[in-house]
This record gives structure tokens, C-alpha cells and sequence, in this order.
């Protein structure tokens, strides 16, 4: 008879083909689910890695410890405080860009959108926040104080002499930085002729970004010597580039959809941010599991990474925000006579009620016989939906208060002021009612009968059987499993395991999330909101559509008719 759990001095070799007979008991997956996460771990916790891992067994021989992964969620004080720093870059730069604009001479105009570029964008993301997502990518590095984390990141001389014992690397890498700047200051420089004169923001922006990946894949390799130059390699289309070229994609075909669907386009909208953001974060959790935990990547870093999947899911539900008050914000602006953003934000209000508290996710399973599986990433989206929502009318508010320093009118007009309001009232409703559906136990419980318990048996690896109690690190037997068996089942337990609960993510890891979210949110704004002379209030009447709207292009204002000199 097979010993599955031999005594502590016995040496025992369970063959993989048997482990199903070892670990297939009848289990009631659904009590465990759904059962309270554990208050500590007790007798099998041990600090093994920086963030944390768990022994398997104490009397285990085979293998001391087994790392856990542990999302992370963000919390209100680090995103107020991440929000508040955005608004101040934000209406700094536009504030510069706002006074250079009036300036005739050249190099004076010149001088401000450089300025005021690197207050918006080159300085806070490139510089500070995004550096310090590349260095966590990179080597597991993490920022240490507020000046790291807000004002010029990990990329200093001291980190990388740190890093690479050799003054000259450091110096090297350094460089890097200063010609990537160098690179996206001439775009600024580029003449286009009399009519066009310099290439604006929107031209600008994406050519800094496709020149900086280009750059960093080409040198990542060689320069940067990561820990694991793969991963370094893949993880920015996953971890960012997915959310932001879907938040403008979705912006600009929303546009159009608006054009030929009038009314129901309102409906459309809540549909497809809430799929943007499930898709965005399948697209994240998934990359990681493939790319850093199945590929056993935390024994190269001498930690786990799961602060980036956890930073990616909370990036995306504050550029979903953002996308919805930019294009209801836009259009208020350019057409205020047209009132279908009622519909909808009250239709919105009841899907994302509805989503939110899993209702309709049992209405479906109901009607149509689909079950909805729930896994971690998509519960830290949930948990995000409280934070997310409000880093972009900090955004906004920044805009107005330029608008306002520049002698303008806070908003374009009255329509603009109600879709703030209403999308602000609409925000803080859809909070309440969901904490209040579950206060009063009116949500529909989040039990597996015995069929879906089925389906979630077969997403487990097949060689860790049908019962939990029977892997988890207090038995022994799960110390014998292969280490192929064992990264299998981390990234199992990282989406499965819904018994745990989410530490709150560090201060550092907001900053990206909230301010790069605010960032784009503003230049959504700019773009479909009819351009930075309109937003900052030089244009009084929508609806412009020349060249002096200072979207892709930047030719210099008249005093009289500051749009360019041609009649509206």
C-alpha cells in the first residue's frame, strides 16, 4: 500500500503517477474557497525571501520552503497623496505651457514647451516613476524615501555603482538617460514649415515613447545587463503598454461609435471599459504567471515581483476613469446642447452596481448556465474600483485651475461643470451601494456547486488532485513534488487561492498607477476635447478645427484671434 505521508525520518519517493491517488479525495472546494482567509500562518511561516515565503512542512527533508506570491492592493491615503503630487506637476507644466504660448519670439515659446514638457511628462514618469518600474523590472530594485519615489527615482549614480561595482557602468547608464532626454527635446526642435511650425504634444509624445523602447531593447541586453533580460524585454507591453494603447484606442473609436450610434453609445460605454479592463488584466495576470512565476524567475531575483501585476491591475481601472471622463468631459464641451451623457451615467450606475457586487455574474449563470470564475487578479481589480476612480478629476481639477490662473472661466462652459458634477456624484453613489449591498448581506453568495467545483478542479494542475487541504504547505507530500509541479502550483495558488487577502501596495507603486493614469487623462483631453488652446481657455467657442488647436501642431498664437489667426 502506498505511504503518502511517511514518518519524519523515513525516506520516502512517491512516484508523480501515484500522487493522484495520494491527493484525490472528495473535497468540498466551495467551503474552502470561500472559507476566511487565516489570520497568520502560525508555526509554517518563515522569512526565507523579502517578501515573504512559507515552509512546507517543518518536518520536511525534501524541500525547507516553497515561496508564496501575495498581490497587492492599493489604499485611499498613498493614492490621495500620489494624486495630489500629479495635480501639482500637472498644473505646473500646464501652467508654463499656458504663459509660453502668449510669447512671440521663438525661442521664448520654445524654452516653455520644453519646460513645461518636462514638468508634464519627461520629468515626473520618465525620470521618477517610470524609471523606478523599469529598475523593479530590471533587478528588483525599489525606491527608498519620497525623493526616489517622487522626484528623480532609481536612476542616480550611487544605486548603480551599487549595482554594478564600476564607476564607468554607472556613468554609462547615466548617459542613457541624459540622450534619451536629448532625443525627446529635438523632437521640439523640428521645423515643419510656415504653417505648421513644430510638431505639438500629441505628434511629440508617441515618438518619445516608441524611441525609448526602441532604445531600451536594443541596449537593455547589453548596457543594463538585467537579472533576467527576457523578462526585462517582454514585460513592458503587458505591464503598461497594453493599458495605454487601449485607453486610446477606446477613446477615439468611442468618438466614432458616437457618430453613428447617437443615444446607444451611452450604453456601449460601460460595456466597454468594463471589458477593457478584464481583458487588460487576463493580459497581466497571465504574463506573469507564464513569464516570472511558472519560469521559477523569483530564485534569480531573490524575490517575488507580484507588486508589478498588482501595480498594472490598479494602472488599468484609473485609465478606465479617465477614458470615461475624457470622452464625456470632450463631448460636453464640443456640443453642449447634446445631453445623452445622462443616459449615460445612470446606466453606468446600474453595471457597475450590478458588476461590481457579482450580480450579474449570477444572472448570467442563471439565464444562460455560464459560470463566471472569479480568480484573484480579478479581485484586486474589484478592491481597486475604490481607489482608482478619483485620480483623474484630481487631473481634471488641475486643468480648471490653470484655466483660472491664465484669467479663463474654470470650465468651457455650464454643460462641462454638470458632467463633472454628475460623474463625481455618480463615482461616490457606485462606492456606497456596493459597500452597502454588503453590509447588508445583499450580495449573491459567492458559492461553487458540486459541477463548478468540477471546472475548477481541472484549472488546478492535474498532478495536485481535487483536495486543497492535501497541497498546502503543512503537508509533507507536497515537498516531493518536482520542481516543475512546484512552480505549477505557485501560479495555481497566486490566482486560485481566494482565501487570502491583499496586503496594501507601497507608496512607490501608486505613483506610476495614479499620475501616468492623470497624465494621459490630460492628453486625451487635448486631443478630443479640441485642442490646448480650448482646454486652457485661449478659444472661447468649440468646434475649431484649424491647425492653431495646438494638437499635432504648434504654431505660434495671435494676441487678437488666438487660434491660429483664422476665423472660427
Amino acid at each position: 500500500m502506498l505511504n503518502c505521508v511517511p514518518d519524519d525520518d523515513e525516506v520516502a519517493v512517491v512516484d508523480l503517477d501515484d500522487m493522484d491517488e495520494c491527493l484525490h479525495k472528495d473535497a468540498n472546494v466551495a467551503d474552502i474557497l470561500t472559507a476566511e482567509a487565516p489570520q497568520s500562518v502560525g508555526d509554517i511561516a518563515t522569512p526565507a525571501l523579502s517578501t515573504g515565503a512559507l515552509a512546507i512542512g517543518q518536518n520536511s527533508r525534501r524541500r525547507p520552503s516553497l515561496t508564496t506570491f501575495q498581490l497587492q492592493r492599493p489604499s485611499f491615503p498613498r493614492t490621495f497623496i500620489c494624486s495630489v503630487v500629479g495635480f501639482l506637476y500637472i498644473f505646473l507644466g500646464l501652467l508654463v505651457l499656458g504663459l509660453g504660448s502668449r510669447l512671440q519670439h521663438n525661442v521664448g515659446s520654445f524654452c516653455s514647451r520644453l519646460l513645461a514638457w518636462a514638468l508634464l511628462f519627461q520629468y515626473p514618469f520618465y525620470f521618477a516613476s517610470g524609471s523606478n518600474v523599469r529598475n523593479f523590472i530590471m533587478y528588483g530594485m525599489q525606491p527608498e524615501g519620497l525623493g526616489e519615489t517622487f522626484v528623480y527615482g532609481t536612476w542616480t549614480y550611487q544605486r548603480f555603482f551599487e549595482l554594478t561595482k564600476s564607476s564607468v557602468k554607472a556613468y554609462q547608464l547615466l548617459f542613457f538617460k541624459l540622450l534619451t532626454f536629448l532625443v525627446s527635446s529635438a523632437l521640439h526642435c523640428i521645423y515643419l514649415g510656415e504653417k505648421y511650425q513644430f510638431p505639438g504634444y500629441v505628434l511629440i509624445y508617441p515618438a518619445v515613447l516608441i524611441s525609448h523602447m526602441a532604445l531600451t531593447s536594443t541596449v537593455v541586453s547589453n548596457l543594463f545587463q538585467p537579472i533576467d533580460a527576457e523578462f526585462a524585454r517582454k514585460a513592458g507591453p503587458p505591464s503598461m503598454g497594453v493599458a495605454m494603447v487601449g485607453f486610446f484606442v477606446l477613446t477615439a473609436g468611442f468618438g466614432l461609435a458616437k457618430r453613428h450610434l447617437g443615444l446607444w453609445a451611452g450604453a456601449i460605454l460601460p460595456l466597454v471599459l468594463s471589458a477593457y479592463e478584464n481583458i487588460g488584466c487576463r493580459i497581466a495576470g497571465q504574463f506573469f504567471l507564464k513569464q516570472f512565476v511558472e519560469k521559477g524567475l523569483h530564485k534569480k531575483f531573490g524575490m517575488t515581483l507580484e507588486i508589478l501585476p498588482s501595480l498594472t491591475i490598479t494602472y488599468l481601472h484609473c485609465m478606465s476613469q479617465g477614458a470615461r471622463l475624457c470622452i464625456l468631459v470632450a463631448r460636453a464641451a464640443w456640443d453642449p446642447d447634446d445631453h445623452w451623457w445622462m443616459f449615460t451615467l445612470g446606466f453606468g450606475l446600474v453595471f457597475n452596481v450590478s458588476s461590481r457586487t457579482l450580480w450579474i455574474c449570477r444572472c448570467t449563470q442563471l439565464l444562460c448556465g455560464v459560470y463566471w470564475r472569479m480568480d484573484n487578479f480579478q479581485r484586486l481589480l474589484a478592491q481597486a474600483k475604490f481607489q482608482g476612480g478619483y485620480p483623474p478629476f484630481v487631473a481634471l481639477f488641475g486643468v480648471g485651475a490653470v484655466r483660472a490662473a491664465l484669467g479663463h472661466p474654470w470650465v468651457p462652459n455650464s454643460t462641462v461643470a454638470i458632467v463633472i458634477v454628475g460623474l463625481v456624484v455618480v463615482t461616490i453613489l457606485e462606492d456606497i451601494l456596493v459597500l452597502a449591498l454588503g453590509y447588508f448581506n445583499a450580495l449573491p453568495v459567492f458559492r461553487m456547486d458540486e459541477p463548478d467545483a468540477e471546472a475548477l478542479r481541472a484549472t488546478a494542475p492535474a498532478k495536485f488532485g481535487a483536495d486543497w487541504d492535501q497541497v498546502v504547505p503543512e503537508h509533507s507530500i507536497a515537498a516531493r513534488l518536482s520542481e516543475t509541479m512546484d512552480l505549477q502550483f505557485l501560479a495555481w495558488d497566486l490566482q486560485h487561492n481566494l482565501r487570502v487577502d491583499f496586503p496594501e501596495l507601497p507608496l512607490w507603486a501608486h505613483v506610476p498607477a495614479v499620475m501616468f493614469s492623470q497624465f494621459n487623462t490630460v492628453m486625451c483631453l487635448i486631443i478630443f476635447g479640441g485642442g490646448i488652446n480650448f482646454v486652457l481657455g485661449f478659444c472661447s467657442e468649440p468646434g475649431y478645427g484649424g491647425v492653431g488647436r495646438g494638437i499635432l501642431w504648434w504654431p505660434p498664437m495671435e494676441e487678437v484671434r488666438p487660434c491660429g489667426g483664422e476665423d472660427f
